[in-house]
């Protein structure tokens, strides 16, 4: 029975299949291979190139990655040309020809495609990786009696490790205190201190620039917050209705999106709903006179205690996509986020 797909699996297959298709092994009779070197059959009158993923190394960006979050790690990988005798063609020129195509591919896409990984996307970066003659010796002094063939490394970054259960996000804070009391007979007691949300600064949107962020803000009680908590037994909860200040540039149109948390984590919920900012700039202690459908904007809330339940969280956060070059990648910018809880007291 053959072994499953591990994360590193998927990707080298990947990256095989896109030199597969890049040399159209098929039409020139070309096979590719992942394995060491010196594993390579010989005898018979097919090209051969060999992907030879000899050594992984941390990424070095996310050292302190919870074991329950995908490990990103760069790889080595040695391509070598396994060339035969064609219409007169010596091996040794078909070795240069299958390179010469390889370097080619890979010059002309430094970034592959994207790549699906246990419900992770991912975007390999290659750089090539010039190999001294100590290194080349080290590598083929391992693979036996096998003969040194034309060969080309590349460093290729960052592949996912994932992990057999991802990390469930937990819900977000959305206040806080400090209380000092004793230490045997007090520790179990109710915190009773004063509990501060974050205070809303102002600020001002810089339209200028292409990648301008929106920002964002609740307007409740004539007043900026951007966290709200309701019982949702309370008087103060019945008949409330979300309301938000999004600045940014007034002629363009951004999405609002609103995400929720249960015991599976954040996830989306609905659809992005459009929306045009007000304004480029957001000031707590001015805030404009209200205006029905234009200020402040009212937003239908997804966020409600599950059954059997006492609390449950939602998200809110603005977005825009943005593409700074024309034919490149697109980006997505956003806001601030906005949070929303709600609990029972039991």
């Amino acid at each position: 029975m053959a072994l499953p797909e591990s994360s590193l699996s998927i990707i080298c297959a990947s990256i095989a299949q896109f030199v597969r298709n890049g040399v159209n092994a098929a039409a020139n009779n070309i096979s590719v291979s992942i394995g060491a070197p010196g594993e390579i059959p010989e005898g018979d009158e097919q090209h051969k190139l060999n992907l030879f993923f000899y050594r992984f190394e941390p990424g070095g960006f996310d050292s302190d990655v919870h074991p329950n979050d995908p490990w990103r790690i760069r790889l080595f990988c040695m391509i070598s040309a396994f060339g035969v005798d064609d219409d007169g063609v010596p091996a040794g020129e078909n070795d240069l020809r299958i390179l010469g195509e390889v370097l080619r591919i890979f010059r002309e896409t430094p970034v592959l495609g994207t790549v699906g990984v246990n419900g992770e996307q991912v975007r390999l970066q290659v750089v090539f990786s010039p190999a001294t003659d100590e290194q080349i010796n080290q590598i083929w002094s391992t693979q036996g009696d096998t003969t040194y063939r034309p060969s080309v490394i590349y460093e290729m970054a960052l592949a996912p490790v994932m992990p057999s259960q991802l990390r469930v996000e937990p819900p977000l804070v959305g206040a806080f205190g400090h209380q000092a009391r004793e230490f045997s007979a007090g520790r179990f007691a109710t915190f009773s201190g004063v509990i501060r949300p974050p205070k809303v600064p102002s600020s001002i949107v810089d339209i200028e620039n292409p990648q301008w962020a929106p920002a964002l803000c609740w307007v409740h009680q004539e007043e900026c917050a951007h966290t709200l908590s309701f019982d949702v037994d309370s008087p103060g909860f019945a008949g409330f209705t979300p309301s938000v200040w999004l600045a940014g540039d007034p002629s363009a149109e951004v999405e609002l999106v609103w995400e929720i948390w249960d015991r599976d984590g954040w996830r989306q919920a609905g659809a992005p709903v459009a929306a045009t900012p007000f304004g480029t700039g957001i000031d707590p202690e001015h805030i404009p006179a209200g205006e029905a459908g234009v200020f402040p904007l009212e937003v239908d809330s997804p966020v409600s205690i599950p059954a059997g339940g006492n609390a449950a969280q939602g998200l809110l956060y603005a977005r825009r996509t943005v593409t700074t070059v024309p034919g490149g990648p697109s980006v997505i910018v956003r806001s601030n986020p906005l949070l929303l809880s709600l609990y029972r007291t039991v």
